[in-house]
């Protein structure tokens, strides 16, 4: 896939310098052509003997990817914390008039939204981390990896709930504890469960202000 793309790439480029040289020949369009091609097979070829180099590629793409995760985590409680703030200040005046029963929907409506936002874009993130992670075992597990296996070690620990062994270090042994066994239950991933968290209280906040209302 990555080969068609670029090859694309390159005949849409030859176009676009075929149309600004006119007069060009033929042969100036296949050179270039043939040209530009090689050099990204070779590039290509040089990614499969050098697995280190995509490795590292692939590495800085999950790095940034978990950075951005905890960032947009980080946003969007945030958010939600400014939300509950401003809904619990207006829910302390008293009495509590239909204006503000008003406003109080109205914000627990858009809070409800964000949740669900939140929701979707962590679970994005998490899904294409994830991803990031299974490309990077993936090379580790290729016969031309002399590396340490880093990520494939954290799968068998996390995932696979086995131990590692290593005799010169110490302890010897590194087993999972706790928090990894409940690793892949539904509620520790935050991408779950702090919008459910969120929109559950939201909802709360709106069935009691219906029934205000309604009095």
């Amino acid at each position: 896939m990555g080969s068609k793309r670029q090859l694309y790439s390159v005949v849409d480029e030859s176009l676009h310098f075929r149309g600004r040289t006119r007069s060009g020949t033929v042969d100036d369009f296949s050179g270039l052509f043939v040209g530009k091609y090689s050099m990204n097979l070779n590039e290509n070829q040089t990614d499969v003997e050098n697995p280190e180099l995509s490795y590292k590629y692939l590495l800085d793409l999950w790095t940034s990817g978990i950075r951005d995760f905890h960032s947009l985590l980080g946003d969007y409680l945030t958010a939600n914390s400014i939300f509950a703030a401003v809904i619990g200040f207006l829910l302390s005046r008293q009495p509590v008039t239909l204006i503000i029963s008003f406003l109080v929907f109205i914000l627990c409506v858009f809070g409800i939204l964000i949740s669900l936002q939140m929701a979707i874009v962590l679970g994005r993130f998490s899904s294409q981390n994830e991803l990031w992670e299974w490309q990077l075992r993936g090379t580790e597990r290729k016969a031309n990896w002399k590396q340490k296996k880093l990520f494939e070690d954290l799968y068998r620990l996390r995932q696979l709930q086995e131990s590692l062994h290593d005799e010169g270090n110490d302890p010897p042994v590194f087993r999972p504890n706790w928090a990894l066994r409940q690793h892949r239950k539904w509620w520790t991933h935050r991408a779950i469960s702090f919008p459910l968290f969120f929109g559950i209280i939201y909802g709360l906040l709106i069935f009691w202000d219906l029934l205000q209302i309604g009095k």
